[in-house]
């Protein structure tokens, strides 16, 4: 059975096939995206008997994947205090495993559960109001939750920088692909122009002695 690698959850979706890799090399050996139901994280697994390896299976049905806002990831302390109606509120330290404008993904120690509403303060930050999407006890480990934020993260803040970097990357690997497959078109081209050009070469050793006087009469630099 599968499950999600970072939050264990086994409600999983079917993912759209992304690049040529996705829809050709991986599906052929059976390796196909997912995404999970809960943290919503999208990972590569093995899945042999999946009906989209099959030609006349198409992706049409899926229903539309929401865009993710891009993520980075942060270890940064963060101070979270749940808020529970006619209780007090209980304060919580943990870490931020990662981070995007929309939400964090945080370590805690104890598991706080789905839809409860907690304040943020990553360090360094503003507080911020948001709710859990969901939870999942590792143990020892702690707890690790799904936080989305009301209001998104300042692009400007501190720890929006490494958000940068990640846009950055994404348009360098974007550049990078884009100069292979042009590399790979031109030598393409270049193969082909080389090999009719081969085809069009005139090589008197293939001709009788009639033709070898008819080309030396017009390649008269070429004369022994």
């Amino acid at each position: 059975m599968k499950t999600c690698p970072v939050c264990l959850a086994s409600a999983l979706q079917i993912s759209h096939r992304r690049g040529v890799l996705e829809h050709g090399p991986l599906t052929w050996v059976g390796i196909l995206p997912f995404r999970c139901g809960q943290c919503q994280t999208r990972f590569l697994a093995f899945a042999l008997s999946d009906p989209r390896r099959k030609r006349h299976v198409g992706e049409k049905g899926l229903p539309a994947e929401r865009r993710r806002a891009p993520r980075w990831i942060t270890h940064t302390p963060a101070v979270v205090t749940v808020q529970t109606p006619g209780e007090a509120d209980v304060v919580l330290e943990g870490t931020a495993v990662d981070t995007s404008l929309g939400g964090t993904r945080l370590r805690l120690p104890t598991l706080v559960p789905e839809g409860s509403q907690v304040t943020v303060a990553l360090e360094g930050a503003k507080p911020r109001q948001g709710s859990v999407r969901w939870s999942h006890s590792h143990g020892e480990a702690g707890s690790l939750h799904g936080i989305r934020f009301q209001v998104p993260l300042e692009r400007s803040g501190v720890h929006s920088r490494p958000l940068r970097w990640v846009i950055l990357r994404r348009l360098l690997r974007r550049g990078l692909i884009a100069l292979i497959g042009l590399a790979a078109i031109a030598i393409l081209a270049y193969g082909l122009l080389w090999l009719i050009n081969s085809f069009q070469t005139y090589d008197p050793k293939f001709y009788e002695p009639k033709d070898l006087e008819r080309y030396e009469l017009q390649h008269p630099a070429n004369r022994p």
